[in-house]
């Protein structure tokens, strides 16, 4: 097994990392992030002032901001990478700050109480950190679809498609995709103030985690059926959502046995999706079942990394 003896570092690291994040809340994980967004949101300020614009100007000023927000952080990280003689080091710091927490789902989980207790106005404001979409007009059944969808693919982002693209290219590729990522929630298209100057960024941020929705699906179904999974998703429609993520969002539907998808209101906009399953409408108590099943997925991937580590233990330890 050739492939075996090329195999980096960076999945130990990766699957040190997993597991701490798996039984800790990481302290100032993702803090960073924090300023980035903030950066990102005076940066847009300048330079896409108003959306009066041509759509061409607004795409091109999204574009420019986009590769500037990208080149600087990462020439700066290269640099300490020229000049640092221990980079595994510096691979664990950039894993660490990008590999996402346990917050959202505290604060999932705090919203599925407050519920619970039909605390409706409270479980918005808590959910506020988790949704981009309108909460003021949800009910407890359309908070709780919002924050299960949010949620798994919160999961398929950062964390699956972190590690993955960790264990692909180490700290400069995990740290490219994060700012992308960032950037991506900053100027979500979504939003009508930034339709044409986040679009560019919305593109390539798809096309970048949708192997992290495709990796978090795949272990989903694995646990919980990948026929019926599938069924979900032939059955569903293909309006709005890209088909990673519609895959995803299937087979998260099928193993809650509840709908997901359905209409949303960004910025007061309502955008038709389509509705994926044929079950029942989500209720607190599928909040806190979408938490036990982003634990198991999470188990399952320390037990992958695992397997492929003792792979590569056996592959030196018992061929000479």
């Amino acid at each position: 097994m050739p492939w075996l003896n090329a195999l980096p570092a960076w999945l130990i690291l990766a699957l040190l990392a997993l597991i701490a994040s798996r039984l800790i809340s990481l302290p100032g994980a993702r803090a960073p992030l924090k300023v980035v967004a903030l950066l990102l949101r005076r940066l847009a300020s300048r330079v896409h002032p108003d959306a009066s614009r041509s759509h061409f100007q607004q795409q091109l000023s999204g574009s420019l901001a986009l590769m500037l927000m990208l080149a600087v952080p990462l020439a700066i990280t290269y640099g300490f990478y020229l000049i640092s003689e221990l980079p595994l080091v510096l691979d664990a710091l950039l894993l660490y700050f990008c590999l996402g927490s346990r917050q959202p789902m505290q604060q999932a989980a705090t919203v599925a109480t407050s519920l619970s207790r039909q605390q409706l106005s409270l479980a918005k404001d808590q959910a506020k950190p988790l949704l981009l979409r309108q909460r003021d007009n949800l009910s407890a059944m359309g908070l709780s679809k919002a924050c299960i969808e949010s949620l798994l693919q919160q999961q398929a982002a950062a964390q699956v498609g972190v590690l993955l693209w960790f264990v692909t290219g180490g700290g400069m590729l995990v740290l490219a995709f994060t700012l992308l990522q960032t950037a991506a929630q900053q100027w979500n298209s979504k939003l009508p103030h930034y339709r044409y100057f986040g679009r560019t960024t919305g593109i390539i941020y798809h096309i970048s985690v949708a192997p992290g929705l495709l990796i978090s699906a795949l272990l989903i179904a694995i646990q919980t059926g990948v026929i019926k999974a599938w069924q979900v998703y032939r059955a569903a429609g293909n309006r709005y959502f890209s088909w990673p993520c519609r895959l995803l969002l299937a087979t998260g539907a099928s193993a809650l046995q509840i709908k997901l998808g359905g209409p949303a209101y960004y910025g007061g906009i309502k955008i038709q999706r389509d509705n994926i399953g044929h079950y029942h409408d989500p209720v607190a108590t599928d909040i806190r079942r979408t938490l036990l099943l982003i634990n198991a997925q999470q188990t399952a991937l320390i037990v992958l990394c695992s397997s492929v580590l003792a792979l590569y233990v056996a592959n030196i330890v018992l061929l000479p």
